[in-house]
């Protein structure tokens, strides 16, 4: 009998033993992603690179959008974007609408949406996160959009015969399509080094630019936009920015993030397309007035429901408190049992 009570004894201390060890793997191992950032000052401008030649102080908030197993629209196109702002030396993270929904946009300075059909984007979005965004950008946010998101951005379409309303409502205009210039090409625009907007006085005139059935845009009666480019072929805008309340926008109907003749936009998704020239240096001109002419916002540290992640796994915070609260339990009636034992 002594041997088999101390065989339990020495039984149970070894579960006590690779409990608490399972307890300290948890919470050691498993890095939390929750974004960690410092308190920002509203009212006051982000201190960016003195040189300009980065956004080493900027976080990005890439929005992860919708998902289609038949169209890589989206996926090459967020792949393309992270590229980009690496290449920018922004900390870029990217969210979904989980995230916006608890409050992620209040720990970032700028906002971007891929790439996708408009009424798609809108679904995935949802209304309570456009109004979250509308928001967060007229307190100081950043919004950029490109193609599918930069219509979704503007009240009106008129597309490929079609008339649609989005919800966004960034601006009170219409984008209006242009079936005569063709599909899918590479085409020109000119740049306008005079705008009231960003400094583009130092800028080439004009840029080749990847067009995949876009639009022009054209701002309703007292909607201020601020043309940054114009197409070569219709004189029409092409790229514009607006000012929503503290907060500023950028949307471009062509393509900006692709690198056709490179491979370091992580994608050859658009390589079939000759485009020599990089649209990269623009948009960090652009990001860097997005952000200098706004208030700040980024005050938060964490937001809702972090994740902790190591390798392929992902875990829940709140099933790692869950497995240390249930450790714990286990531990504590191992020692009763123990002391009742002996």
């Amino acid at each position: 009998m002594a041997v088999i009570a101390m065989l339990n004894r020495v039984f149970l201390r070894g579960m006590i033993t690779s409990t608490l060890i399972l307890i300290l793997a948890l919470g050691v191992c498993l890095p939390n992603h929750g974004i960690t950032m410092t308190q920002g000052e509203p009212g006051r401008c982000i201190l960016l690179s003195q040189s300009q030649n980065d956004l080493s102080n900027l976080s990005v908030a890439i929005y992860e959008s919708y998902y289609s197993s038949t169209d890589a629209r989206v996926r090459e196109s967020r792949t393309a974007l992270i590229s980009m702002f690496n290449w920018m030396n922004a900390t870029v993270t990217v969210i979904n609408r989980t995230h916006i929904l608890d409050g992620a946009l209040f720990a970032f300075e700028l906002l971007v949406i891929p790439e996708g059909l408009g009424p798609f984007i809108e679904n995935n979005l949802g209304e309570e996160a456009e109004e979250m965004i509308r928001e967060w950008l007229s307190l100081g946010g950043s919004f950029i959009g490109v193609r599918g998101s930069s219509t979704i951005a503007v009240t009106d379409s008129f597309f490929e015969g079609r008339e649609e309303q989005y919800d966004l409502g960034l601006v009170n205009g219409t984008t209006i399509g242009m079936p005569e210039i063709g599909h899918t090409l590479v085409t020109d625009i000119e740049v306008n080094r005079e705008c009231t907007g960003p400094d583009l006085s130092d800028m080439p005139e004009a840029m080749s630019v990847l067009f995949r059935t876009g639009r022009y845009f054209v701002p309703d009666e007292g909607q201020e936009l601020i043309c940054i480019a114009n197409y070569t072929f219709n004189n029409q805008p092409a790229m514009v920015a607006a000012r929503y309340g503290d907060g500023n926008l950028f949307l471009s109907s062509p393509h900006f993030e692709y690198e056709e003749n490179s491979d370091r936009d992580g994608t050859d998704y658009m390589d079939r397309y000759d485009d020599p020239d990089s649209e990269w240096p623009f948009l960090l001109r652009i990001c860097h007035w997005l952000i200098a002419d706004s208030s700040t916002v980024q005050n938060v540290t964490t937001w809702g429901e972090t994740t902790t992640t190591t390798g392929d796994l992902e875990f829940p915070t709140e099933a790692i408190f869950l497995a240390g609260g249930i450790g714990v339990a286990v531990i504590i009636v191992l020692l009763a049992y123990l002391r009742r034992r002996q």
